[in-house]
């Protein structure tokens, strides 16, 4: 199957996943806030964002892994293919053992730290015990999900999280009703967990992914090494992207206390899923764009890369105004007014999500090529720079000084020095990739932004309800207009409607009338 046709199903699929992960935490937080305080709401939150940094724990080893598969997948039959998926397999093993006991050992410790309140004190120490366990179960699946990654074929994953959390929304209904509290949490988790691994295991041998019998070769010390090297460098960016992506509740909690980071946690859970839709598309192109390098195919990976900086920075044009005119609205529907979240903080969570957009093609961009260099710094100290600012003027100017330091360091480091990255490897001047490249972004932004600021100020007299309602049609119908007119380069147009079918084309001809002038795409 051809590259686009990979690209087009995975993304389909993780659309597909995200938008029932948006059904199931509409659904499932009014549940949560019916049968648990909001304390204890705060309490599992914190305890989520912890396990996040146990994927720290890989050294980026995987995903070192998975990136060397690509140059290795079309020849399946030489003995580096398999001696990569055993180099994956033990070190995954050792990897879970060290979780579970990490999380064996420094649970009270952790507890102490974050000053937990006396009575959730055993409790939380439990929880984090046993969500450790699954947590080091998930591990035994990474060398299977570096295979799909490596075959582009990460659909399968994607259908897995939407099984998954179809039968965790059961199953925590089910344990909250019958009285299981905060345990109800990990006791769904860890049905999910189980039936990853199978389904992902099942999924590689029937697409042949395996190496055949007698081709799973032997591991070399200086493979182990140049994996090793190459993950150390993908986990110092890991570590420096996880500090200013995921320890806001961490932050809070320590600055502001449990309840403002329930708050954090339900006013960030669109701008959560926001990102994950902007950042997609790139994160499904990946696997593509590093197979081109491989194969030396520099024309087509520049126009390719190309096309995915502008589709990435045009989503984040317009994922990021409609966040703004929508969110603080919906918070306070779909709490029922239980929790008011001020437009503001949105304000500022915008700014970070469109500056997010056109920083994360070319930061990302340095995994395709293997060329990290210093780029595994610049996210480190960006990552503690943004830490010990937030510290600082979180106990000072609340949430709004925390994403303020957000947007600040991502802009300050981490944008910048991706353009300088991309600028050196394509041969070409830093203001081409500011400004000319992203030129129908850029128009979009500054568009799109003035229609919603007169709509922000033309609706403060309806019912809230009412009025999130015509934000999300401006949005959805007048945003998503703005976006195809002006948000996408003429080629790229031209090149969906030469695949799409005919009637979609036809309409997409009639919906863009200016874009019909076209006689060229890149192939």
């Amino acid at each position: 199957m051809g590259r686009l046709k990979n690209f087009s199903r995975n993304l389909a699929t993780s659309y597909l996943q995200m938008a029932v992960n948006v059904g199931y935490s509409l659904v499932s937080v009014p549940i949560i806030l019916h049968w648990l305080p909001e304390v204890e709401f705060g309490l599992w939150a914190v305890l989520l964002q912890f396990m996040l940094y146990l994927n720290l724990i890989d050294l980026g080893i995987n995903q070192a892994i998975s990136r060397f598969l690509v140059d290795h997948k079309d020849e399946q039959e030489k003995e580096d293919y398999g001696a990569l998926l055993k180099i994956s397999l033990l070190v995954s093993i050792v990897q879970g053992a060290i979780v579970f006991l990490v999380i064996m050992v420094g649970s009270p410790w952790l507890a102490q730290m974050m000053k937990i309140p006396p009575q959730y004190h055993d409790t939380f120490v439990s929880l984090m015990r046993m969500q450790g366990a699954i947590g080091a179960l998930t591990f035994c699946a990474n060398p299977l999900m570096a295979m799909l990654y490596a075959h582009q074929r990460m659909d399968i994953p994607s259908r897995q999280s939407i099984y998954g959390m179809v039968v965790s929304f059961g199953l925590l209904v089910l344990f909250l009703f019958r009285g299981c509290g905060l345990y109800a949490f990990v006791y769904a988790n860890a049905v999910a967990a189980v039936m990853a691994p199978c389904h992902y295991f099942w999924s590689c041998h029937r697409l042949g992914f395996f190496p055949a019998a007698g081709k799973w070769g032997r591991i070399s010390w200086k493979q182990f090494q140049d994996v090793f090297w190459y993950g150390r460098d993908v986990f110092l960016m890991n570590v420096g992207a996880y500090l200013i992506t995921a320890s806001q509740v961490v932050i809070i909690t320590a600055t502001l206390g449990l309840k403002a980071a329930a708050l954090w946690s339900v006013g960030t859970k669109i701008f959560s899923m926001v990102r994950y839709f902007m950042f997609q598309p790139y994160a499904t192109a990946v696997p593509g764009l590093s197979e081109m390098h491989a194969r030396k195919e520099s024309a087509k990976l520049q126009s390719r890369f190309q096309s995915v900086v502008v589709l990435g920075a045009s989503l984040g044009a317009y994922l990021s105004v409609s966040y703004v005119l929508c969110n603080s609205l919906f918070i306070h529907v779909w709490t029922a007014g239980r929790m008011e979240w001020p437009a503001a903080n949105d304000v500022f969570l915008g700014l970070w999500l469109f500056f997010t957009s056109f920083q994360m093609t070319h930061c990302n961009f340095v995994t395709v090529t293997k060329e990290i260099g210093a780029m595994r710094y610049l996210y480190f100290g960006e990552g503690i720079v943004f830490v010990v600012a937030s510290l600082l003027l979180g106990y000072r100017w609340g949430l709004p000084g925390i994403i303020v330091c957000s947007v600040a360091c991502v802009f300050l480091f981490s944008y910048l020095y991706g353009l300088h990255r991309s600028a050196r490897y394509f041969h070409t001047s830093f203001y081409d990739l500011a400004l000319q490249w992203v030129a129908p972004s850029l128009k979009l932004a500054a568009i799109y932004s003035g229609v919603a600021v007169v709509t922000w100020f033309c609706t403060p007299a309806l019912p809230i309800l009412w009025r999130l309602v015509v934000h999300a049609a401006v949005a959805t119908l007048g945003g998503g207009l703005l976006f195809l007119r002006f948000g996408l380069p003429r080629a790229m147009i031209h090149e969906a409607q030469a695949r799409l079918p005919q009637a979609a084309a036809s309409f997409l001809d009639r919906l863009l009338p200016g874009k019909r002038d076209l006689t060229s795409a890149p192939h």
